[in-house]
């Protein structure tokens, strides 16, 4: 699992459909499927029901959603912290 895959799960649960997450994502809506199938194929899961009209999420994908935002927040937590210590360092000040 990588950050790029978790981004492209929620583009895609919160649009309920890989075409309009492939044009937020700037992606091809193959790659963006693909990525999905990757994801599910990992872990063994159905993420998505495919049935009827667009994609809703399964149980399954409702627990990945929410660790996947989880992710996602720590990792812009840990991007911006790293930023600040880099910032003080190009500023000439000893970072830990």
């Amino acid at each position: 699992m990588t950050l790029h895959q978790l981004r492209v799960f929620v583009a895609v649960a919160e649009r309920e459909h890989l075409t309009r997450a492939a044009l937020v994502l700037h992606t091809a809506p193959s790659a963006v499927s693909a990525t999905i199938a990757a994801l599910e194929a990992e872990y063994g899961l159905s993420l998505f029901d495919r049935s009827g009209r667009g994609l809703r999420l399964t149980r399954q994908g409702d627990v990945m959603l929410q660790e996947a935002r989880a992710v996602l927040d720590r990792a812009a937590v840990a991007r911006a912290r790293l930023a600040a210590l880099r910032a003080e360092t190009l500023d000439g000040e000893q970072a830990l």
